[in-house]
This record gives structure tokens, C-alpha cells and sequence, in this order.
């Protein structure tokens, strides 16, 4: 019974993929910034880089395999972010790849001493690509076993992507939301005109409150942060609700992601999807986290949930001239 679940399991993944791809995911957003919203472009003090990797059910073989870096600069003369992603993500038997490269720039206006507005425009190019060799099909079946009559064993699109993000905060709070797939580029290997790549977007915000105000010693210091996302593609979508717990360097979350009682793909479904648990730990330049989903629906004893780990650094410290920049309050590890 277990192994029939399995076959009908990947055959419904098969056909998802086929009716339309969808973006790489991530559960740690803030420390991947750039690929959740291009106007976190040149939040941080200064310059920094960032690293991701994302083993998606890993339960099931030859399933999600994500890698992303980025890194970005404050330029402080023009008030402007630059910065660039480059993501890759591996999926299947068939070794579906689609990479990313995306640079973004973003300008920054201070409203008074509290308000801060930034917008930004990412384009990039997209490529996306399928080794067939790897893949069995009816033809191969009927002749034996024998190779495929693809006669182009590899196939490879390339195609210009746009996205363009917003973002408010304070110290205390902050509010984005982004949109990506502007131009809705065709995606299709085989030509196919209806290959276009939905329009994703996003909104996203949370706040931090100090648990002890008057604290002095940074080894004391508490906070708690609430925060949200949530995302879209075409009939799709997802909502993540999450919380965590600071003191000193040491950081611990949980996430909740999943509409119950709202929408449900398929009657007797319920939308839950996973509760992710998020440990970390940031010192003044680095920041290193790790989470991982538990799959609370029912594909749970399939999939064996998600591992992710992330890595980011700042180039430089903090001092006292860069004092005078009013910076995001979200979770960065």
C-alpha cells in the first residue's frame, strides 16, 4: 500500500510540474532578503554576502535540491542598494534545473527621523533546463528497454526576468511587499505557448519588542519578534505565520505555514502544510541558522520534512558614523 501511495505520489508531481513550475522556496526569508524582496537590497550597515541550502523531502528520491547566493552593498553618497542572486535549484529524476541570475538596485528615502521607504527593479536571466537521457519513456518500454528516440537529449531555455519590490519600516516594524515575473516570460522546453511563467508576489512585515528595555549588558538583552509572509502564484498560495525568541546571540523560531479554514485545494484537504522550528545564532558580522519542517499533512511519512542551513557576513562592524542608518529589525539569520 505504502509503495502505490509512492507511485501515485510522484505522478502527481509529475503532472504539477508539467501544468506549471513554481519558484524555488525557502522557510529561513530573512536570511535570504534579496530573493524574497529586491527593496532589502543595501538594508544592512554595509556590504554582505549570504549563502543557502535547502534539501526539500528528502524522503522522497531525487526531490528538491536548492542553492542560493547573494550579496549586496550600501552605497551611501546616491542612497542606494546594489546587489545580485544567483540561485539554483535541481529537482527529479530528469534533473530539472532552473537557475537565476539576478541583479537588483534599490533607493532608500528617510521620512523624518522614524520613516524609512524603499523601492527597488530586479531584472536577471532565468535558465532553465532537462536532461532526457535520465527520464524513461513509452517508447523505451515498447522497444526493450532500447534509448529514446529524443533526438536532443538536453534541453535548455534562456529568457529575461523582471521583479521589482517596496518596503516601509521604522526601528521597530517594518511592511514589504514584492512582485516578480513582471513580463510573464514563456518558460516552455518543448515551445509551447502557454509556457508562460505565472506573476509571483508577495507581502511580508513583522515587529521587534525588547522584553527588557533598560538592559545595558548585550549578553542580557531580550526580544521577541512576530512575523509574517505570504505568497501567491496563480491558483497557489501560501501564508506563514512565526514568532521568535532573542537573547544575546542565540535565537530560536517557530514557523506555522499552512490557511486552515480559509482555502482548501481539494475537498476533505485541509491547508496545512508545516511547522518549521529555526535555531540561530548572530554575532556582530556572521550569522548562522538551521531549520527544519515538519510536514504536519498528509503527505508527512513520505516526504520526511525540509533541512535548511544558511550563512551570511557582514563585511564590516558597526561603528559610530554608521550609527545614523535606521535599520530593519527583522530576523537575519
Amino acid at each position: 500500500m505504502k509503495k502505490l501511495l509512492k507511485i501515485v505520489f510522484f505522478i502527481l508531481i509529475f503532472y504539477m510540474n508539467n501544468a506549471i513550475a513554481q519558484d524555488m522556496h525557502f522557510t529561513q526569508f530573512y536570511s535570504s532578503p534579496l530573493y524574497l524582496n529586491p527593496a532589502f537590497t543595501g538594508s544592512d550597515v554595509c556590504g554582505r554576502v549570504a549563502l543557502t541550502y535547502r534539501n526539500q523531502w528528502p524522503g522522497v528520491s531525487k526531490a528538491y535540491k536548492s542553492y542560493l547566493f547573494s550579496a549586496d552593498h550600501f552605497v551611501r553618497k546616491y542612497n542606494l542598494g546594489i546587489g545580485l542572486v544567483i540561485g539554483n535549484d535541481v529537482a527529479g529524476t530528469g534533473e530539472l534545473k532552473t537557475t537565476i541570475i539576478n541583479p537588483s538596485i534599490a533607493y532608500g528615502l528617510r521620512i523624518g527621523r522614524k520613516f524609512v521607504i524603499r523601492a527597488a527593479v530586479q531584472p536577471g536571466i532565468d535558465l532553465v533546463s532537462i536532461n532526457y537521457n535520465k527520464l524513461i519513456f513509452g517508447d523505451q518500454i515498447a522497444r526493450g528497454g532500447n534509448a529514446s528516440s529524443i533526438e536532443n537529449p538536453t534541453q535548455t531555455k534562456t529568457f529575461f526576468d523582471i521583479g521589482a519590490g517596496a518596503l516601509i519600516h521604522t526601528e521597530k516594524y517594518w511592511l514589504g511587499t514584492s512582485f516578480f515575473h513582471l513580463n510573464q516570460p514563456n518558460q516552455s522546453l518543448i515551445g509551447d505557448a502557454n509556457g508562460k511563467l505565472p506573476i509571483k508576489y508577495t507581502v511580508h512585515g513583522g515587529g521587534k519588542y525588547r522584553l527588557n528595555k533598560d538592559e545595558k549588558e548585550e549578553i542580557k538583552k531580550k526580544s521577541i519578534s512576530t512575523v509574517f509572509h505570504y505568497r501567491g502564484q496563480r491558483e497557489f498560495d501560501q501564508f506563514d505565520l512565526g514568532v521568535y525568541y532573542t537573547r544575546s546571540v542565540f535565537s530560536l523560531g517557530v514557523w506555522y505555514r499552512g490557511i486552515p479554514g480559509f482555502k482548501a485545494y481539494k475537498k476533505g484537504y485541509s491547508n496545512n502544510d508545516a511547522v518549521a522550528i529555526i535555531t540561530g545564532v548572530q554575532t556582530k558580522r556572521m550569522s548562522i541558522g538551521y531549520s527544519y519542517d515538519f510536514t504536519i499533512s498528509k503527505l508527512a511519512f513520505l516526504t520526511n520534512g525540509a533541512h535548511e542551513v544558511t550563512l551570511s557576513y557582514q563585511l564590516c562592524k558597526m561603528n559610530k558614523k554608521k550609527k545614523y542608518k535606521l535599520l530593519i529589525p527583522c530576523p537575519k539569520f
